[in-house]
């Protein structure tokens, strides 16, 4: 059972992520003044001018990943692996995105999704970690056959 819910919270932790990256980077982000406007304005701008390099590591992120753990803290009452899993999810974004963004052919060869979003199409594939949402919503940005 513990197993199942360990599962279930990546699942959930991914729709977090794509719901966040989607409706508030890409959403409201686009808004002129919004607090979620440093994606586009920042972090997507950077790493279009540097071949996918973006060095800085994002304050909005240390911060809004610590405060979303704490504010689903009362799971870990009813589920402790539900709630690891979305501790090791958050670890995983902040680390893995960062390296993605130093490390451009490691993304390329594993988390071609996340390229893809950020050099090809940004209104696809909003996964980070993981396309899951992606792939069961049809917004996973398919490959071109010359980078198979």
């Amino acid at each position: 059972m513990a197993m199942l819910l360990f599962c279930l919270g990546i699942l959930y932790a991914n729709a977090v992520e794509y719901i966040i990256h989607r409706y508030l980077f890409h959403g409201l982000g686009k808004k002129k003044g919004s607090i979620f406007s440093f994606h586009l304005r920042e972090h997507h701008l950077t790493s279009r001018r540097n071949d996918f390099i973006d060095r800085k590591v994002s304050a909005n992120e240390a911060i809004g990943l610590p405060i979303l753990l704490v504010t689903h803290l009362p799971v870990c009452v009813i589920s402790p692996a539900f709630f690891n899993a979305l501790v090791i999810y958050a670890v995983a974004f902040l680390f893995l995105h960062n390296y993605q963004h130093r490390n451009p052919e490691f993304t390329k060869k594993y988390f071609r999704w996340h390229w893809d979003h950020h050099m090809r199409n940004q209104n696809k594939s909003w996964g980070v970690v993981l396309p899951i949402m992606d792939l069961i919503t049809g917004t996973l940005e398919k490959p071109l056959d010359s980078h198979k």
